[in-house]
């Protein structure tokens, strides 16, 4: 069974420790854990004293650690178009397979802007996920990896501006520059004259 079979929310970073109810403060070292608890994902934050404390015998899925931050004053309710994080949020809310590619590139657009942080990379039964935090409010975002190959970039590229742009635009959004295979480079060969 694959790990994104199911459905996944995403979840936001408590305000408070899970173990103490303590709530946490600007700048407190917490700790984040992701569990399989009775069929489902279970995130788990936690201050340093109730991290130290755990049960070292119950092996999270993933952990990490980060400086809390408070959450921003919610924003005004706009009608917008899709940016990158809110098409991202759609799409993996909907979780249909057709778009996975997407999200995938999404969510490296989101690294590159600082916006997520890959926290760790699992392997289940030949299946990539990257486990990624959003560091503005500390939610947990799975993203499947889905091996895309070098020559596919530009589709799905393509196919994320159309996204994007709702429909009106195919201009890629990620420009990679990737290195030319070796096949483009002896075609450039042969068609470059001799000197």
């Amino acid at each position: 069974m694959s790990l994104l079979t199911q459905e996944w929310n995403i979840q936001a970073r408590a305000l408070q420790c899970a173990v103490s109810g303590r709530p946490f403060e600007k700048g407190e070292r917490i700790y984040s854990a992701l569990y399989w608890r009775d069929g489902q994902y279970a995130r788990v934050d936690l201050n340093e004293e109730s991290w130290k404390a755990r049960n070292d015998n119950i092996e999270p899925l993933s952990a990490w650690q980060t400086d809390f931050v408070p959450p921003p004053p919610p924003e005004p309710e706009t009608l917008r178009k899709d940016d990158a994080e809110s098409l991202l949020r759609r799409l993996v809310s909907e979780n249909a397979p057709g778009t996975l590619n997407a999200r995938y590139i999404l969510a490296l657009m989101l690294e590159r802007k600082k916006v997520l942080r890959q926290v760790e990379r699992q392997r289940n039964e030949g299946l990539s996920v990257l486990v990624y935090e959003h560091l503005p409010t500390g939610e947990v975002w799975l993203i499947e990896d889905p091996g895309l190959k070098l020559g596919e970039l530009k589709t799905v590229q393509e196919e994320v501006a159309h996204l994007l742009d709702g429909g009106a635009s195919t201009d890629p959004v990620l420009p990679l520059n990737p290195a030319p295979s070796a096949e483009q480079v002896s075609e450039t060969s042969a068609e470059s004259p001799a000197a």
